[in-house]
């Protein structure tokens, strides 16, 4: 079941003749392709380009989004995991953006051992064609959850949703464990002085290091983007930090990349970043990535 989290008037007229017209573009491609479950596929794909991302309402409330790539054949569904959602591509067999809002960390559950299919995938919408590690194919990359698991672990569900494959893409492994977990750490960090939102995504724009379309049907993302909202502590002022990060495994230090809202929607567009804020706060960057608040537990 698809959540709507615009109705069709909020958003755009050119909006929406875009996202019409790039379902209609792949409508042959998709009923070739499905051999079964195709009008759900389809249909689904239509709701989501036309729904998701249409903006308005609080920019701490989680929504969709678009999508920034170029490659993207849909359809594109959104997925409700209760505790995140993902705007998921059934051709690239991969998520495409994430959103989620933390409120203070209350649990400390222990992430499951084992990745798995993810079942609510709608029927014809296809996924990685393995849960086995990227490692055992290409040494020196991981599976990189997009939304981090010590993120979901006040509730076994949203834990066990979280190791879903379709919340999983290959993640270069000095990323992951280094600078991608420093911004993790943030988000857990700030949750416990104020509710957090966390939205993000990948970018597929080049072939040359697509190591796992034959072991796992999946290409490997050439840069993620993430960003964090939150307010002042007993205020209602916004505060914002962004990225945008190369997938690689020589990558520099976490203020290296340090983006503006409004950068990251000129890259990727403002569909796609989804999110509604003042032009102020877009247009916010740091000098420095915020540090981690006195006496942050990290469980």
């Amino acid at each position: 079941m698809l959540s709507l989290y615009c109705l069709p008037q909020s958003c755009k007229k050119s909006e929406l003749l875009r996202r019409i017209w790039r379902l209609l573009k792949h409508w042959s491609r998709r009923i070739l392709a499905c051999r079964r479950g195709w009008a759900h596929g389809i249909a689904a794909g239509f709701f989501a380009l036309l729904l998701a991302g249409c903006g308005g309402g609080d920019p701490l409330a989680a929504g969709g989004g678009g999508s920034a790539n170029a490659d993207s054949s849909g359809p594109v569904v959104l997925l409700n995991h209760a505790g995140f959602t993902i705007n998921y591509d059934c051709s690239l067999h991969s998520a495409l953006r994430y959103d989620y809002t933390l409120r203070a960390d209350a649990g400390n559950l222990t992430r499951p051992d084992s990745y798995m299919f993810d079942p609510t995938l709608p029927t014809g919408c296809g996924q990685q064609t393995s849960t086995s590690s990227y490692a055992s194919v290409m040494p020196g990359w991981d599976r990189g959850h997009l939304v981090a698991s010590n993120h979901m672990d006040n509730d076994a569900d949203y834990l066990l949703r979280a190791n879903y494959m379709s919340n999983i893409v290959p993640q270069a492994s000095v990323l992951n464990r280094g600078i991608w977990l420093a911004t993790e750490n943030l988000a857990e960090c700030y949750r416990d002085l104020a509710p957090v939102r966390v939205l993000g995504g990948v970018v597929y724009s080049s072939s040359a290091n697509d190591y796992f379309l034959i072991s796992h049907g999946i290409r490997t993302p050439d840069f993620f983007w993430k960003l964090i909202l939150t307010t002042e502590p007993g205020t209602t002022n916004l505060k914002v930090i962004a990225w945008y990060i190369p997938n690689s495994n020589e990558v520099a230090g976490l203020d290296s990349y340090l983006v503006s809202i409004a950068e990251l929607e000129r890259k990727l567009g403002v569909a796609t970043v989804g999110i509604d804020a003042p032009v102020a706060v877009k247009a916010a960057r740091p000098g420095v990535s915020w540090p981690l608040p006195a006496g942050c537990l990290l469980g």
